[in-house]
């Protein structure tokens, strides 16, 4: 069964090689990612553990394959057991509009069987939870100093 996606896109006043960076490098996230303080790789294949905290819930553990890791993309997909009964996917995405405009998207979706009682618990989570990433976005990719992240 799929369920509607959760999407969230926001306008950033900033160039593409200044914001980049954020999500490319993930020893920087538990500087400034509010929703994925910490990724771990796993191994070889591509696995992580993902420490995902979104508001009103406690701190949990995924454990993801990474799809996609390029220059203002990054693509998410886990699944619990098989993907007929519960998968997760997440990505976010910078879109360049103009050279100091760009378009910060981010999209999760639940799929399989278990999806309905998850989209249920964690829908407004979820919500909440791209709306923290894009402020946080906004925050380090306008104002921020991202060289400062890595001192």
């Amino acid at each position: 069964m799929k369920m509607k996606p959760v999407t969230l896109e926001t306008p950033l006043q900033t160039s593409f090689d200044r914001v980049a960076p954020l999500l490319a490098d993930f020893s920087l996230y538990s500087q400034w990612n509010p929703v994925f303080p910490r990724v771990t790789p796993l191994g070889d294949d591509g696995r992580h553990d993902l420490v995902v905290h979104l508001p009103g819930m406690e701190i949990f553990h995924v454990t993801a394959s990474l799809v996609t890791a390029e220059p203002g993309h990054v693509f998410w997909k886990s699944r619990l057991f098989f993907s007929g009964l519960l998968a997760w996917t997440f990505s976010c995405r910078i879109v360049t509009q103009a050279s100091d405009r760009l378009l910060f998207q981010q999209r999760s979706e639940f799929t399989g069987l278990l999806a309905p009682l998850f989209c249920l618990a964690l829908n407004r989570p979820a919500v909440s939870g791209l709306e923290e990433l894009s402020r946080a976005v906004r925050r380090w990719g306008e104002k921020g100093n991202v060289r400062c992240l890595k001192c």
